[in-house]
């Protein structure tokens, strides 16, 4: 079902530039829990509270380089995007 923009303003009774800036917001805040639930579900996996952390164990020989590689970058990406938001967020 579409619905117009200018529908929506109407019942909300709001400007089409503050609609978009809390559609916006929202969309970024929902966005960026996301990521916190998938960084926070690799941390408990590993036992750690960050990638530093993780990458320490693996460097001591704790966890197996080769076993974690494909969760390693992918909290690596994760908190790339997740800080990449927050600044957004920031200056919203």
């Amino acid at each position: 079902m579409a619905v117009s923009l200018g529908k929506v303003e109407e019942l909300l009774n709001m400007k089409r530039e503050e609609l978009m800036s809390e559609a916006l917001r929202a969309l970024l805040e929902k966005r960026f829990h996301e990521l916190r639930v998938e960084i926070v579900t690799i941390h408990l996996e590993y036992k750690v509270s960050s990638l530093e952390e993780l990458d320490g164990r693996i460097n001591r020989g704790e966890l197996s380089e080769t076993e974690t590689f494909e969760d390693f970058t992918r909290l690596d990406f994760l908190e790339s995007e997740a800080d990449k938001i927050k600044e957004i967020l920031k200056s919203l």
